[in-house]
């Protein structure tokens, strides 16, 4: 990639370098290495001079800046090869967020950090994608509309008018929500509210939400409602009614497979001499 279209993050991140090896540059160096204006140069080093704190001063005996604090690098450059790994893990899960006002914003994110890392270590993760995978498995479609809408009136705490489509009544349905929270499960994206419609909180799947319309209504979340505590009632997103205790035997052939996850923070397990649990 030419210097004239490195963005400002890896064109610092050469100049942190430069500097660290009390090479001396200076800003006309500097602009004829990365084919920029010489106010650019400039920019960049007030940037990392009052924004992140470098001890860059100039040297006019050498006509050139330096660190006056010996060993010191940018702190974006901190990260070990864990978590470099991390960041393209997460990366390569941005997908979860499609669909949502905070893909863009996520995704911008990303490239962002992407851009600091020396061009090796790029391409180091650029293949590593072969040995990573993620499937999500079927998930609904959901508009950005409707989140940012949602997205708004959580920050608000203002009331909605919604209109709904029930699944297992095959009908639209309009009813009032307060909306207290986004929920993802399994992919799917989930609105935790109050419906006055119900008299009670509910999930509602995003992506049948049809349309949703502003109130000149606010409403407060009831002190006593603890939304931990919701989100654990239920075995995933399935809530009922009542909380009753269940046992339940698997034989000894699906055992193997019950053994290798926790289904629910409230299970006990009691193992059978013949294998089963």
């Amino acid at each position: 990639m030419p210097f004239s279209t490195h963005p400002p993050y890896r064109r610092m991140a050469e100049i942190d370098y430069l500097l660290a090896q009390r090479r001396y540059p200076n800003a006309r160096k500097l602009a004829e290495r990365f084919e920029v204006d010489v106010r650019t140069i400039y920019r960049d080093i007030d940037y990392m001079r009052d924004q992140m704190h470098a001890p860059i001063e100039f040297d006019r005996r050498r006509n050139g800046y330096y660190y006056t604090e010996e060993g010191f690098v940018l702190p974006v450059q901190r990260l070990t090869e864990g978590e470099l790994v991390a960041i393209f893990l997460a990366e390569r899960l941005l997908t979860q967020y499609s669909g949502t006002p905070y893909y863009a914003h996520l995704k911008s994110a990303f490239q962002k950090i992407s851009d600091w890392l020396p061009e090796k270590v790029s391409v180091s993760l650029s293949l590593a994608a072969a040995s990573f995978s993620f499937d999500r498995g079927p998930t609904r479609e959901t508009q950005a509309e409707v989140f940012q809408t949602l997205s708004r009136a959580i920050d608000q705490r203002r009331t909605l008018s919604m209109t709904y489509f029930t699944q297992s009544r095959n009908r639209l349905t309009q009813r009032l929500i307060d909306p207290y929270h986004f929920l993802n499960h399994e992919g799917d994206w989930y609105l935790v509210a109050y419906c006055h419609r119900r008299k009670a909180v509910r999930d509602f799947a995003i992506s049948r939400i049809r349309a949703l319309e502003e109130t000149d209504r606010f409403f407060s979340v009831p002190g006593d409602f603890d939304l931990q505590g919701y989100l654990r009632a239920g075995f995933g997103i399935e809530k009922g009614g009542k909380m009753a205790t269940v046992a339940i035997w698997f034989d000894p052939y699906q055992a193997r497979w019950i053994r290798e996850k926790q289904w629910d923070e409230s299970e006990q397990r009691e193992e059978q001499a013949d294998g089963s649990l």
